[in-house]
Formats: C-alpha cells, structure tokens, sequence
C-alpha cells in the first residue's frame, strides 16, 4: 500500500519530465537546417558573437537574453548552436513554475498536461521559434510571477514582492512586451486584490501603478532609447493600434493562420472560462480569484482582434501566458466536472492543432540552395574595413555576421547618413531566379519604414522585409553578380 503512494508520488514529477522532454525535442526538430526558421535568426548570431568578443551588442538591445546566449555558446563552442539550444531550452524553463502552480491541486497528470499545452502551443512551436527568441525566453519569467501570485496567502509577503521586483527586472532586461504583459497581469491583479477595499487604497494602488510605469519607460529609454522613442510615439497616438486591425486579415484571408487560430481561441476561452470563474467563484480562495480574472482580461486585452496588425502578431503570441495560468487554476479548483470540460477542451484543441501544423510553411530568408550560393559570394567577396551593406530584411542580418560588416536595412537606405563609411555596398536578390519562399514579405504601413538610424539600428526590423532594390537599377561598381544576387559598390 505504502510503495503504491510512493508510486502515484512519482507520476507528476516523472509525466512532466517526458513533457519537458518533448517540448525540447519537438523544438528542436524545427532548428535542424543551417537556418533558423523566420528572418531574424542572424539577428542573434551577431548579437551573441558580439557579446563573446566585445562584452556589447552589436545592435543596441535589451541585453539579458543575449547574454545569456552567450554563456551557453560559451559552453558548447559554437554560436550557431548555442542560439539553436537556447531557443529550445529557455522556453521549457516554464515548466518549473508551471509544475509546481499545478501540483497544488492534486492531479497527478495536471502538470505534465499544463507543461506539454503551453511548450507545444503553435504559438511556441511555429511562430517564436527563430525569430522571437526573446519573447520565448522571457515567458518563464512570467510563469514564475504567477507561481509567486499562486502562494501569495501561503508565503511571506514581504519575500513575495521581493521575488516580484526581481522577476521584473529580468523581464524588463530581456523584452518589453513581455515586461507590458507581466505589469499588466501584476497591476490588475494587485488592483483586484482590494476589491474589498477603501476609496484610499485604490488611489494609492493606482499611483503605485503609475509611478511603476514611469520607471518602466525611463529604464526603456536608457538602454534602448529608440524603442523608447517608438513607445512614446504610440502613446501620443493611440489611435495607432487600431489601423490596419488584425481582424480584417482573418476575415479577408491573408492574417497569419496561427494568430487567427490564437485570436479565435483565446477571445471564445476568455468569455467560456469568464461564466465558469463567476458561477464557481465561492470555490477559490480570495487571491486565485483574483489572479484568474486578471489573466483573462490581460488574455482579452493581447488577443484583440481589433489591435492594428503591426502589434497583434507579438501582443496575440503572448496571448496564450495569462490564459494557461487562468485554466490551470480552473481546472484545479473547479469541483464540477462540467467547469472542467471547456478546459479539457482547450488543451486538447491545442494539442490537436500543434499537430495540424507541422505542415505550416514556416517563414525563411533563403531556400538551402540558395544560402549555398550566398556562402560562396561570402568567399568570393572581400568586404573592407569601414564599410556597410544595404540589403533586404534577414538578409542584412546574415551580411553582418558572415561579412562581419555594419549593416542597413534597404527601406532605410534612402535616408540614412552613411557618410562615415567608406565603402556602401548594396546586395541585390535577382528576383527572376527567386523561389516563392525567398520573396520578403511586401511592405506594410509600419512606422518602422519612417527614418532611421544608418547602422544597427538597436531592434530588429520589422516583418515587412522593407523596400525592393532592383539590380539593374543600380549605379556603381558591380563586385560579383551570379544567378541569385547582385553586390555593387556605390561608393
């Protein structure tokens, strides 16, 4: 009897370990090329070799993951395959803080099945990976406020806030949306938290808020001031956020089929799981109730399909954070098999659609044939000290680490100040001989297409791939031209 205790002991820790297992390997598998998926995966080989040989970014960053980075690359002697390690591994650090929230609950398989949800969520598998590395690996951080919100009555309040402040910090060090995504979901909750009380708790909830708020932008500006800049810009113009909104490419066709899936879910899951909360609220303890309804309306607020196109793709990918905490602790305090069903119903839903999209095109900068050849303009080209290449998004990241060059994103071209150089290179794509997968995505109306900074520009460019240089347009001195590009010198 003794040993079949011991035995159910050991199925959530040994069932959330096979989870970890397969979120790692699953993640994984979508790395295997000599390519991460998505535009942006050189952004983080330069980034990270800068750190290693000059102890700075290269491109003017939140530094921590970078750093981090880093340390693994350190580790295994390769900065291609200590990015591709990261971007498996620091995702999957979610499952501590989710093991333990679900534990408390008695289920032996919740937790296996919450860590298996939230690292194959299409959201993790298809759209962070490569590109969004930061975002991913910031995730954790959030987890583990609401593991701190979770044993908020239990704990010590004063180790708590401590715990929160800390937590806060690496979130604000690694990435801004998440930052906005972890003091949303701490504010409302905080603000929740005294329901019950005074006008004069509430003014004072609020200024403490406020005031939090003002050093989360004075931190921005600091170490990134043009991002900064690009916040203050939305703020004064708030309007921003509703052109162009999301919803008329899920209606029109031409939205990113796993945000219209994450946007369609998250919204139906919000509303389901809101009645649920309402009509079982005497079952949760003061502080959960007031961490459930927090997560939902943070998942609402990400997952808007009104939110312009130019920010629901980040806001809808962090969507899925609040509303995996929301459902665990649903589904664990829930005393009714009929407020458990709908939850049941979203993992599955999840799960099942993780699997429908392993046939996702996944974004890339080049066909592998076509990498091939840049390789060999790279070994055919020498690229003089004091020089900078203009090139098209994703392209300009890989000119930057295997040219170890300064680099410009050819929407900029136009109006940056490239006197300082010596040398500007432009590399041209001779779209005739192009495959469709090589074509950059057409231009949008981001603000990132307005002026710009010549060289790294301090984040990565937008999605957009910017504007279209076309070979035989330019002027200058062609350096080498073959089938798929074209590199001139214009000065």
């Amino acid at each position: 009897m003794r040993q079949t205790s011991q035995s159910l002991r050991r199925v959530p820790l040994a069932t959330s370990l096979l989870a970890v297992l397969a979120g790692i390997l699953a993640k994984l598998s979508l790395t295997k090329g000599d390519l991460l998926p998505g535009l942006d995966g050189a952004f983080y080989w330069v980034q990270v070799r800068s750190v290693l040989e000059n102890q700075s970014l290269a491109f003017s960053d939140l530094p921590l993951v970078f750093w981090v980075q880093a340390a693994i690359a350190k580790v295994v002697g390769d900065v291609p395959l200590g990015v591709r390690i990261s971007d498996a591994a620091l995702p999957a650090l979610s499952a501590i803080p989710i093991y333990f929230i679900a534990k408390r609950f008695k289920n032996p398989f919740l937790p296996a099945v919450a860590i298996l949800v939230v690292l194959l969520h299409p959201i993790q598998l298809y759209f962070f990976t490569g590109d969004f590395i930061k975002n991913e690996a910031t995730i954790p951080a959030v987890f583990f406020m609401a593991l701190v919100l979770v044993n908020w009555e239990a704990r010590s309040k004063k180790l708590s806030v401590i715990y929160l402040i800390i937590l806060f910090v690496i979130t604000a060090l690694s990435h801004f949306g998440t930052a906005l995504l972890a003091f949303i979901l701490i504010v409302l909750w905080g603000l929740l938290q005294m329901r019950r009380s005074g006008l004069k708790f509430w003014l004072k909830g609020i200024s403490l808020s406020v005031l939090a708020f003002v050093g989360l932008l004075a931190s921005l500006a600091i170490i990134v001031p043009n991002r900064y800049e690009r916040l203050v810009e939305f703020i004064t113009t708030p309007s921003a956020i509703f052109v162009r909104p999301v919803i008329d490419g899920i209606i029109h066709g031409y939205a990113n089929s796993i945000i219209t899936f994450t946007i369609i879910t998250s919204q139906i899951a919000v509303v389901v799981l809101a009645i649920i909360s309402w009509r079982s609220r005497s079952i949760f303890s003061f502080s959960d109730m007031s961490l459930v309804i927090a997560s939902l309306i943070a998942t609402f607020i990400f997952s808007s399909p009104f939110i312009s196109m130019e920010w629901a793709d980040r806001l809808t990918g962090l969507s899925f954070v609040p509303l995996s905490v929301a459902a665990i602790l649903i589904f664990g305090n829930a005393d009714k098999n009929l407020y458990k069903a709908p939850v049941t119903l979203l993992a599955v839903m999840t799960l099942i659609s993780s699997i429908s999209f392993t046939s996702y095109e996944m974004k890339v900068v080049f066909s592998e044939d076509k990498y091939a050849e840049f390789k060999q303009l790279v070994k055919q080209v020498e690229i003089p000290e004091n020089s900078v290449i203009v090139a098209r998004h994703g392209v300009q990241y890989l000119s930057a680490w295997h040219f170890e060059s300064d680099v410009v994103l050819e929407s900029y071209f136009e109006t940056a100040d490239l006197s300082s150089y010596s040398a500007v290179f432009i590399l041209a794509e001779n779209r005739t001989s192009e495959k469709k997968e090589d074509v950059p995505n057409p231009p949008s109306d981001s603000n990132d297409d307005k002026t710009k900074p010549s060289v790294p520009s301090g984040e990565k460019a937008p999605d957009n791939g910017g504007k279209e240089i076309n070979p035989q347009e330019l002027t200058g001195q062609t350096v080498y031209g073959n089938e798929s590009f074209t590199l001139v010198r214009i000065r």
